[in-house]
């Protein structure tokens, strides 16, 4: 039975919490350091400097900086992300609007990446050393080294500009001359979505391929596969049931992490593809020097790929229970 230490369990969360603020302090530091500031654009050339300091202390900029730093680690714990003066709302109000809709683009594309990259790892690894699995294992190094903006541009050329098949950018029809009920919403939707999710899969499940593949090579040696092949078991049934249940393990874990990596991954993409989610308001706040979009942004990201990473290590001890939690400690 899997068995976790409360001990090690608490310092884990403990390291994870330390350095999350170790992330927030080089946030603040390094969007700072950035020359100019959000609140030039506020600013005319008409202002007095009785307007343009009012503006500063609307903003908090009048404070010293410690005192600034202080606000910010104090607030962004407490879920306190400010108001975004570029898009003047609330940065949460923001991030709850954009968010949805880069789950809905990289949240399939995540699922069918880690359907095909496992399947296709499985047989590559099943058939190691033949012909089938050097040529595809070759071609697929080839696809996973071609920039994600390149294929974009070039599935943007071919089936937008040469076929005209599917459009290249936004959610929905612009101008539709359609009317709008839940089931033509959901068509548009699919039909805007279904280019970008093609440029990403096309690469996409090379990455969980490429761990599932040298783990299946390993574990087709084990002695548990032997012997379900001694007792007579179909090559399919050893192959699925016996050895790619035991590969699945490593592919579990780096789907885990891999979530964290959503609002990473759509910056990009999005902005290529027009798409209204969480990569257009990263971009454009860094651009605009929009220091509470940005700062909460990069660190709702640094939220998920710490908590992710906690999630793996427990989650690991389950699929395995070999593997004690802590056991060292």
């Amino acid at each position: 039975m899997t068995r976790i230490s409360g001990k090690y369990l608490a310092k884990r969360i403990v390291v994870s919490y330390l350095t999350l603020l170790v992330i927030m302090s080089l946030l603040f530091v390094l969007l700072r350091s950035m020359p100019g500031s959000f609140i030039t654009s506020m600013i005319s050339s008409g202002m007095t400097a009785e307007q343009i300091q009012r503006i500063r202390e609307t903003w908090g900029l009048n404070e010293p900086l410690w005192r600034q730093y202080l606000n910010f680690m104090i607030n962004y714990q407490t879920g306190n992300f400010g108001r975004s003066p570029t898009y003047n709302t609330q940065v949460w109000d923001l991030m709850i609007r954009r968010m949805p809709r880069t789950l809905v683009l990289f949240g399939s594309t995540f699922i069918i990446g880690f359907i095909v990259g496992p399947l296709v790892g499985m047989y590559l690894g099943w058939w190691r050393g033949s012909t089938k699995d050097k040529s595809i294992f070759s071609t697929s190094l080839l696809l996973y080294s071609m920039p994600s903006f390149w294929i974009s541009w070039l599935f943007i050329w071919v089936f937008n500009y040469e076929l005209d098949l599917l459009p290249s950018a936004y959610m929905f029809t612009q101008f539709p001359e359609f009317q709008w009920t839940a089931f033509t919403v959901m068509r548009d939707v699919l039909y805007h979505i279904a280019l970008p999710i093609m440029s990403l899969t096309f690469i996409g499940w090379v990455g969980s391929m490429l761990i599932m593949r040298p783990t299946m090579n390993q574990v087709t040696d084990e002695g548990y596969v032997f012997l379900a092949r001694a007792k007579g078991l179909s090559e399919r049934t050893v192959m699925v049931k016996h050895a790619a249940r035991n590969a699945l393990i490593p592919v579990a874990t780096g789907a885990v992490v891999s979530l964290a990596f959503l609002i990473d991954g759509s910056v990009i993409v999005e902005n290529v593809f027009n798409w209204p989610g969480m990569g257009q308001i990263i971009v454009s706040s860094v651009l605009n020097r929009d220091f509470p979009v940005a700062q909460a942004t990069f660190f709702m990201l640094a939220v998920l790929v710490v908590v992710m990473r906690l999630l793996t290590d427990v989650i690991y001890t389950y699929l395995d229970p070999r593997i004690k939690f802590g056991e060292g400690e």
